[in-house]
């Protein structure tokens, strides 16, 4: 019973931590698209849309552009800040209200195919259908037109959406060469501190926005949950194999090893009175 408790206290902070990473920079947005998205007895009806360069479905290293369409407001600035959109989306945007629908074109703007997932026994990994009927071009860096799959053609899928979307680049900022520069030493201290036992330290590493969200956990008794929380996904060795700054935001990439083996993924960091401060991090497993 302790076990399953502490398990929901980091799972109830975790989510509180993932809400403001991805609303931190501004209130939701929406009006990029419009429309109506079915499979099975999902309806979702598209209020909003966020395009940008990714990797295609099928793999390959060329790039496509992926417009991504929801049922609730995205927030460009944020999303912008990530290297991996499409993981940033999946772990800190979908929740049991919010579906996302992934539309896949070339980088001349032709439609290419989708991919879902809405829950168990609903969802597509990859499909590409001649029927969808699209008048999506890309102008001025601009993906606008609309896309049909007639009901009937599919029992289990149809769909209308209208889109008119700017195309998010990967400027994200300048090279900080090899190490990560300042932010990369930044975040081997946090990596160092979050080794060790002195929770002062590793507050004083921390975001103001993370700092008070720990303050906060732990009027509420779940300080310990917290930083735990912080340690959980956390790798045992890492390093920072990149760093970009813009403004007062660095963004790394990183490589290490977890309990299940190699990890990758990146990190935000924020400048706060001349120092660089930890703000969250995404890991998972490597690719084989």
């Amino acid at each position: 019973m302790h076990n399953l408790f502490k398990r929901n206290a980091i799972c109830l902070l975790a989510c509180l931590w993932l809400l403001i990473a991805i609303t931190h920079a501004a209130a939701k947005e929406g009006g990029r698209a419009s429309g109506t998205f079915q499979s099975g007895e999902m309806v979702m009806e598209v209020k909003d849309a966020y395009a940008f360069l990714g990797k295609p479905s099928l793999g390959g290293k060329e790039k496509v552009i992926i417009v991504v369409v929801s049922n609730q407001g995205f927030v460009k600035a944020a999303l912008d800040e990530y290297w991996d959109r499409k993981t940033s989306l999946e772990r800190y945007f979908k929740d049991e209200k919010t579906g996302l629908v992934y539309l896949e074109f070339s980088t001349d703007g032709r439609y290419r195919g989708l991919s879902y997932y809405f829950g168990s026994g609903n969802g597509c990994g990859y499909c590409a259908d001649s029927s969808v009927k699209s008048t999506v071009r890309l102008k001025d860096n601009k993906m606008t037109g609309n896309l049909s799959f007639p009901e009937g053609k599919d029992p289990n899928r149809w769909f209308e959406i209208s889109i008119d979307v700017p195309v998010s680049n990967d400027d994200h900022g300048k090279a900080q060469g090899p190490g990560g520069g300042e932010p990369g030493k930044a975040y081997l201290a946090y990596h160092r501190a979050l080794a060790g036992k002195d929770q002062r330290a590793i507050m004083a590493l921390l975001s103001e926005e993370r700092r008070s969200a720990w303050t906060k956990a732990e009027g509420q008794g779940r300080g310990a949950a917290f930083l735990e929380f912080l340690r959980a996904e956390h790798p045992r060795d890492v390093r920072v194999t990149a760093a970009y700054v813009k403004g007062d935001k660095a963004l790394l990439l990183l490589e290490g090893k977890g309990e299940a083996g190699k990890v990758i993924g990146e990190a935000q960091f924020s400048k706060e009175k001349s120092a660089w401060r930890f703000d969250e991090e995404t890991l998972g497993p490597a690719a084989e």
